[in-house]
């Protein structure tokens, strides 16, 4: 057996990087004391022109009019991704960081079978049966939920996780998308979106701090970091690497908040995580 090559494990190791920036997203929505629409604004700010910085650097453009120049598929992916991200964060103030965590393991599944109901792409057995255990998986979440307010953290979470699931698909429509500039422009979208709703620009040192933390590590080291990675890895190893952030965030919360595990989430996260292993392992061989 032929051992990876250490152009491959640099890869590895920079996906893994960029799994446990993803993974901070909940902690640091625990860490900010202010409400959505403040947490949104600023952290596509910051998560922005950090994306937008990493760009320049990496393609090194001779102008800077072309970097604003966008065209429909990178403003239908940004358009899609900022409505995603809002639901994304709100989901963290209704229900645990593990319960979004988990169902947002569910994207691998879901991007099939919505490649199947939009593209007539037919799934194989194994991802059938490895929708169902996830199906499961989340029945279960549900059914373990506390209250009412879990239930809209659900709804919320799922609603992110069939969005981002869908940005697979109208890769395909728009085969010639650029990735970092429909990042950068989500995050414009999101920002401009919120200013209807922010109560107040002004906020504390502690909150502006961690805000600007957030954006650069969650959304800008992560992507960056994913971007340089997953060129020297296979999709399916990025993929699978990927879906560390899922049992990743679950414990920052625990550690540092004490957001106790149910036996429900734990029975629900197993299910889905190894249900979408499952399937990433089975289309890659």
């Amino acid at each position: 057996m032929r051992a990876p090559s250490s152009h491959a494990v640099i890869g590895v190791i920079l996906i893994c990087i960029a799994a446990v920036s993803w993974s901070t997203a909940g902690l640091f929505t625990r860490i900010v004391t202010t409400d959505i629409p403040t947490i949104l604004f600023w952290r596509s700010l910051f998560g922005g022109l950090s994306v937008f910085i990493i760009y320049i650097i990496a393609h090194r453009p001779k102008a800077l009019l072309p970097l604003f120049r966008f065209s429909l598929g990178e403003i239908v992916l940004a358009c899609v991704s900022g409505i995603a991200m809002c639901l994304f964060i709100s989901a963290f103030f209704y229900t645990s960081i593990a319960n979004v965590s988990f169902i947002y393991g569910t994207s691998p599944l879901e991007t099939v079978m919505l490649a199947w109901l939009l593209l007539k792409d037919k799934p194989a057995i194994v991802t059938t049966s490895a929708t169902f255990v996830s199906g499961c998986g989340v029945a279960i979440l549900a059914w373990g939920g506390q209250d009412f307010t879990d239930a809209i953290g659900l709804l919320l979470a799922g609603g992110m996780t069939v969005l981002m699931a869908s940005l697979a698909v109208f890769v395909k429509y728009f085969p010639h998308t650029d990735a970092g500039k429909a990042t950068y422009l989500s995050a414009l979208i999101a920002m401009v979106a919120m200013v209807p709703f922010v109560e107040s620009f002004a906020v504390n040192a502690h909150n502006f701090i961690w805000l600007a933390v957030y954006g650069f590590v969650n959304v800008g080291l992560g992507f960056g970091i994913y971007l340089i990675g997953v060129a020297r890895v296979s999709p399916a190893t990025a993929s699978l690497l990927g879906l560390l952030e899922v049992p990743l965030a679950p414990i920052w919360a625990a550690y540092f908040f004490n957001e106790a595990l149910t036996i429900a989430m734990i029975i629900g996260g197993v299910l889905i995580t190894a249900a979408a292993s499952i399937h990433i392992r089975a289309t890659a061989s």
